[in-house]
């Protein structure tokens, strides 16, 4: 790989809007509380649109993915190496979350004497769909992992495509656009509604062809933008005013009428609009967002997927002492138990099953790819 000669300040900017991601997120879920209060009306009004989060986690992966693979000439090592860290990343911490969160979920042990969710568990930690009759396949052994076989399968096809070389894009593209959109017109189901079910007898091509996965690739265009240099404005005024306009868009869309669930003509498209004028904003001026709002997006995945769990055993604790779990105080102290847990998870836990991962990979892939039979030989080393 080529040494780095980008000069750009580091993108700030994206890693806050992880941040503000992940806390829409915590805060979605924390509107349960009021369910069956008088405050249920008004907390779905205000925090349900949170959900749109994981519509712009999924574009902000796509802008990532293109950005940190900008140097990579397309080799099997940098496919194979591309490949070891984000499965390192996300399924060791995945993985013990999940089994942490069934735990405090059945209060025990309990679970594993039973066939069904030991099957899903299995499925979900293969970052398969559970219930392929349940776009956008919900029933993932902790709830949050529907994401996460999203997350995976673009990873994948995007660490197959870096192959492709400088065509990579091209190849990338059209393999998202032919399964989401030819496919289901072959089968003339062409839609981007994506709680559509197409019912394929092969139950992994149900989560292929869904439109959410479109998201992506947005993000991926506008990382290529970023990346142009004829991509720019000349003034600095007008450059604050679009990073304005797309902030007062995107909340507009989102706490109105006008979309009201995840997808690429709901939320999904509001969010690509708001990412696709900050990148073209921050080429002229410099995006400063808070400190706390990039330090969020930094411990983004283990809040993530730690937050539900953390939720659930504070409102227990609550109980137990004669607390309010159905108030704004208590949206206000398991969000803070959560942000404060997931920096421990990610110091402690993330960052290590990550590093172990990842060199245990690389080691075996080292070993594999030393083998005479193997063809070229790969050097997954760093």
């Amino acid at each position: 790989m080529a040494p780095s000669t980008d000069t750009r300040p580091k993108l700030a900017w994206i890693q806050a809007l992880r941040g503000v991601a992940v806390l829409f997120v915590v805060l979605t879920h924390a509107r349960y509380y009021f369910l069956d209060t008088p405050t249920w009306p008004l907390a779905e009004q205000l925090l349900r649109p949170g959900a749109m989060g994981v519509d712009l986690f999924f574009v902000i992966s796509g802008f990532i993915m293109v950005y940190t693979t900008r140097h990579v000439a397309g080799t099997p090592r940098d496919a194979f190496d591309f490949l070891v860290r984000r499965f390192a990343r996300i399924w060791p911490l995945y993985a013990v979350i999940t089994l942490a969160w069934l735990t405090v979920a059945h209060s025990g042990f309990g679970w594993l004497t039973n066939w069904p969710p030991f099957k899903a568990l299995l499925l979900s930690l293969s970052f398969q769909p559970v219930d392929i009759e349940n776009p956008l396949y919900f029933s993932a052994s902790l709830p949050l992992g529907w994401t996460l076989n999203f997350e995976m399968y673009f990873y994948v096809v995007f660490g197959l495509c870096l192959l492709a070389g400088r065509r990579r894009w091209l190849l990338l593209a059209g393999w998202i656009l032919f399964t989401v959109l030819v496919i289901p017109a072959l089968k003339r189901d062409l839609t981007l509604d994506v709680l559509t079910n197409f019912r394929f007898s092969i139950a992994y091509l149900n989560l292929v062809t869904n439109p959410i996965i479109l998201e992506f690739l947005a993000g991926v265009a506008i990382g290529w933008l970023y990346l142009q240099d004829w991509f720019a404005l000349r003034s600095q005024t007008v450059a604050r005013h679009l990073v304005f306009l797309a902030l007062a868009l995107a909340a507009w869309a989102s706490w109105g009428t006008l979309v009201n669930f995840h997808g690429p003509k709901q939320w999904g498209a509001v969010v690509a609009l708001m990412v696709l004028a900050l990148a073209l904003a921050s080429k002229t001026i410099e995006l400063a967002p808070p400190r706390v709002l990039v330090w969020l997006g930094t411990i983004s995945f283990s809040l993530y997927l730690t937050h539900t769990t953390t939720q659930l055993l504070a409102t227990r604790a609550v109980e137990a002492i004669g607390g309010d779990t159905h108030g704004w105080s208590h949206v206000l102290l398991t969000t803070a138990l959560a942000i404060s847990v997931a920096a421990a998870v990610y110091h402690y836990l993330e960052q290590r099953l990550s590093d172990l991962t990842a060199t245990a990979l690389r080691r075996l892939g080292s070993r594999l790819g030393s083998r005479p039979a193997g063809g070229t030989a790969l050097d997954p080393r760093r």
